[in-house]
């Protein structure tokens, strides 16, 4: 029966050691370098062949060379290195971030969902404290993207390759139009019923995606409504644009539904774009908390009633 050559009494100390004679080309630099005695050193290096059972240096008078073993072995004692450097390193770092977690909201959001989702967090994550920053037009993704807020309540569209999104509450699209336009007494209307409306003069404060999502841009083959009246940049703006200029603006329903503006009729577009709720964070954020609070929103909103 062969020998279980397994690697139970190895020890991080054992990289270490191996790796500072492989570099150094020697054991009395590299006991030099990790303060430890020669005889000590090459101890640890003899108990470690002994471990796996082969040779990882050739020993000669004027320095060590790795065999064969040795070379491999170095490629994996490396790669060991790096990742507890790094662990220790995250581990720091997450020891010195204060117990914030910023979350960032487009209001209004549907269900008022942001109320559960917040108490279930400090119901489970007492020592964290939620602070919270409105988002809004022209652009109610950028704080994530600044590293303004950590997590984010957010409709489409987002940068997908720089945020995670994931839906937690689905809301029809919505019609802003103004009170004596045809399409006014109506319940709802298709995408094509609206593709020949004149659409509010939306300015170049606001982002390209965001313009070509609300504006229909894809389903008239890249192109823009006829524009009308001064640039605006804000939901009030729009808001008094489709009032004064009598034109129709796609928004999230409850954009429409609780404008501060009279003068105008929510209708539902039906093929609209998607203006469903979601919670998201940034792609390249690594921190737990960030990643819990998503977690935790979905299974919340998951589990409320309709």
């Amino acid at each position: 029966m062969g020998v279980d050559r397994g690697a139970g009494s190895m020890e991080l100390r054992h990289f270490r050691y191996f790796t500072a004679v492989a570099e150094q080309g020697g054991f009395t630099k590299a006991a030099t370098m990790l303060f430890v005695s020669q005889p000590t050193l090459s101890q640890q290096i003899r108990a470690l062949e002994r471990e796996l059972g082969v040779p990882l240096f050739v020993r000669a008078p004027d320095g060590v060379r790795l065999t064969a073993a040795g070379e491999v072995f170095y490629g994996h004692a490396e790669a060991v290195l790096r990742m507890v450097d790094e662990a220790a390193r995250a581990a720091r770092r997450a020891g010195s971030e204060p117990n914030v977690l910023r979350v960032g909201w487009a209001p209004p959001i549907p269900r008022a969902l942001h109320v559960p989702i917040a108490s279930a967090f400090s119901a489970a994550y007492p020592h964290v404290r939620l602070s919270w920053q409105e988002t809004t037009l022209p652009d109610p993704e950028r704080p994530l993207l600044d590293d303004e807020v950590d997590v984010a309540l957010l409709r489409l569209p987002v940068d997908i390759e720089r945020v995670l999104w994931e839906p937690i509450v689905d809301e029809p699209c919505g019609l802003a139009v103004p009170v004596g336009h045809p399409l006014s007494e109506l319940g709802s209307v298709e995408v094509s019923d609206v593709l020949d409306e004149p659409m509010p003069n939306v300015g170049d404060a606001v982002p390209e995606s965001m313009k070509r999502w609300w504006l229909l841009s894809d389903s008239r083959n890249g192109e823009y409504p006829e524009p009308v009246g001064e640039p605006v940049g804000t939901v009030t703006e729009l808001a008094l644009s489709v009032v004064l200029n009598s034109v129709v603006c796609p928004a999230p329903y409850l954009y429409v539904k609780t404008a501060s503006v009279h003068g105008f009729h929510a209708v539902e577009l039906r093929g609209g774009p998607c203006s469903s709720t979601g919670v998201a964070r940034r792609r390249d954020d690594r921190r737990a908390l960030p990643r819990l609070f998503c977690e935790l929103a979905a299974r919340i909103t998951a589990e409320l009633p309709v």
